[in-house]
């Protein structure tokens, strides 16, 4: 059900912007960005838990500006997407009560595909900005808990294996601001989890705060 509406989003993406693309209104451009990763406490009815540190991350991939008049425009994306972040206090020990490996790391390989609408606020003669929102979709390919002890990783791998703690789609909320220079824009940018992301009782959502520049065509 979550690939067909991953695939829906994709196809109607590439229609919107094959319709516009013909009216030179699309600007096409290349984006990047370093992310810092911001989990959420593990909720339930008892209240919260810190189980992750925060960590960080980085997108690679491409944008497509569309320009819907009146100052107003659209840009859809796809990139590549790597994040990571550690356990907090987690500690694995051995029979004889010797710590063998704390703090694991989780790190994921991820699709993102942002549907932000943005708006150019120009002020003439002095300086101009975009402020944008909307929604973002992720899917995590690839990704695991990486132990350091390959030992102490098979003997585990039923307790930490990730994709059967976390869901591998994530919806967010975008929010971001951008300044135009020359061909480039430059954005500060926060994603705001809406996918439980935790398998089971708990509840976790995935925040980021980022720098993103972009290169456009």
């Amino acid at each position: 059900m979550k690939r067909k509406f991953i695939l829906s989003i994709l196809v109607l993406l590439f229609f919107t912007v094959s319709g516009y693309a013909q009216d030179d209104k699309v600007i096409w451009g290349l984006k990047a960005s370093l992310d810092a990763e911001l989990p959420s406490k593990w909720h339930g009815d008892g209240g919260g838990v810190t189980m992750f540190r925060p960590g960080y991350g980085f997108t690679i991939g491409g944008v497509s500006n569309i320009y819907l008049g009146k100052n107003f425009y659209f840009e859809p994306g796809l990139s590549l997407a790597y994040s990571q972040y550690k356990y907090k206090n987690l500690l694995f020990p051995d029979s004889d009560g010797t710590i063998l490996e704390t703090d694991p790391k989780i790190y994921k390989w991820c699709f993102q595909i942002p549907l932000v609408f943005g708006y150019t606020i120009d002020i003439p003669d002095r300086y101009a900005f975009n402020v944008f929102t909307g929604p973002q979709v992720r899917y995590a390919f690839a990704g695991k808990t990486a132990l350091k002890n390959n030992q102490l990783e098979e003997d585990t791998a039923e307790y930490v294996n990730l994709w059967d703690m976390q869901r591998r789609f994530d919806l967010s909320w975008k929010v971001g601001v951008g300044i135009p220079v020359n061909n480039f824009q430059i954005s500060l940018e926060a994603d705001f989890g809406i996918t439980d992301l935790l398998k089971g009782e708990l509840s976790f959502r995935e925040n980021r705060v980022g720098v993103g520049v972009t290169y456009y065509f």
